[in-house]
């Protein structure tokens, strides 16, 4: 992780029963579903929605995801997904996530995606200043 604080307040998920696997831990795949919850919100707060950005022919797509499980979450526990930015360059950015248990501070993963910003062309854009 870099040394660069999270600039935003973390995302609260409670992990769902349908998130969750025959164990009653969280399954691997819900990362990926947290970890865009908590970019949208974590994009929000920095006075941009998702929506505007779209509107405005700035999508962003997943060129890369990567997540390392640390210690397991069951249903019904609470998380704290927090979102901060890596890496920066002129058409992607890399933002990185760590997730903690809520009720306490465990440390339960981290992971990253890389993004690209595109026109509805398809095309390489520059990234939004949000970004």
């Amino acid at each position: 992780m870099s040394e660069d604080p999270f600039d935003t307040p973390p995302h609260r998920i409670r992990v769902r029963y349908c998130e969750t696997d025959r164990m009653g831990i969280a399954h691997h795949g819900s990362y990926v579903a947290w970890f865009e919850e908590a970019r949208t919100e974590w994009l929000r707060h920095r006075g941009k929605t998702y929506r505007q950005m779209e509107d405005e022919g700035n999508l962003l797509q997943v060129v890369d995801f990567a997540v390392r499980y640390r210690k397991p979450v069951d249903y019904d526990d609470e998380v704290l997904v927090h979102v901060r930015v890596k890496e920066r360059a002129n058409a992607a950015v890399t933002l990185e996530y760590r997730v903690e248990r809520a009720s306490d501070g465990a440390l339960t993963a981290t992971g990253e995606t890389r993004l690209a910003c595109v026109g509805r062309d398809g095309k390489l854009r520059r990234l939004p200043s949000e970004l």
